[in-house]
C-alpha cells in the first residue's frame, strides 16, 4: 500500500468507505421545531456538535460549538432572554466565545454522526 503501481490504496480502505457511508446515508429532515427540541435534548449531553445558519448581513456561518461552557462567565446574567428573540446561546469553541444563533434562519445541525437538515 503507498507503492507505485498498487491497485489498493488509501482511498479503498474499508474505514474511509464506511465514513462516506455514513455520511450519506445519515441525512435526516427537520422542521424548526424539531431542532430546537433536538438542541434542548442536546443541552445535557456535553459534546461538541456542528451547525450552519444565516446570519443577520444574509452571509452563511459554520460554527463548531458547545453547551454548557462556564469559561468567562462573570454570573451577572443576560440582559435579555434569547428565547424571546428565538435565539440560542453556545460556545464557538474556534472564536472561543458565545454566540447567539438564530433558530429561524437556521440550516443544518450535526451531532453524533448524524446531520440534520432545518426545513422552513
Amino acid at each position: 500500500m503507498g507503492h507505485r503501481g498498487d491497485t489498493g490504496g488509501y482511498f479503498d480502505t474499508p474505514m474511509i468507505n464506511k465514513l462516506n457511508d455514513n455520511e450519506f446515508n445519515y441525512i435526516i429532515m427537520i422542521n424548526q421545531k424539531e431542532a430546537k427540541h433536538l438542541l434542548n435534548k442536546m443541552r445535557n449531553d456535553n459534546r461538541m456538535f456542528s451547525l450552519e445558519f444565516i446570519k443577520k448581513d444574509g452571509t452563511k456561518r459554520v460554527m463548531l460549538a458547545r453547551f454548557n461552557v462556564t469559561k468567562g462567565l462573570t454570573g451577572k446574567g443576560q440582559r435579555y432572554n434569547p428565547a424571546d428573540y428565538d435565539l440560542i446561546n453556545v460556545y464557538d469553541m474556534n472564536k472561543s466565545a458565545y454566540r447567539s444563533v438564530p433558530l429561524n434562519r437556521l440550516l443544518w445541525i450535526r451531532t453524533k454522526g448524524k446531520r440534520y437538515y432545518v426545513s422552513a
